[in-house]
């Protein structure tokens, strides 16, 4: 059986609903669980007057996301 960080090595996701609560839990620990993954695009939306780059300001400014990317797992 294979384990999930080598099925996703080498592998694009793209991932929805990634500015709700758990759309952040399964960002980070794919970004910190899977290093070899190739990309991960996410797919955001406008809601509630919020424009979609408001709600990845949101994500980006999250303290998962800014201890992902003080370890080099998060760029953007």
């Amino acid at each position: 059986m294979v384990s999930i960080p080598e099925y996703y090595e080498g592998k694009n996701v793209l991932l929805t609903g990634a500015t709700g609560f758990m759309g952040k839990v399964l960002l980070e620990k794919l970004l910190r669980s899977c290093p070899k993954v190739k990309a991960v695009y996410v797919l955001v939306r406008p809601k509630a007057g919020q424009t979609p780059e408001a709600r990845i300001e949101e994500i980006t400014s999250c303290k998962v996301c800014i201890t992902l990317s003080q370890h080099g797992y998060w760029s953007f």
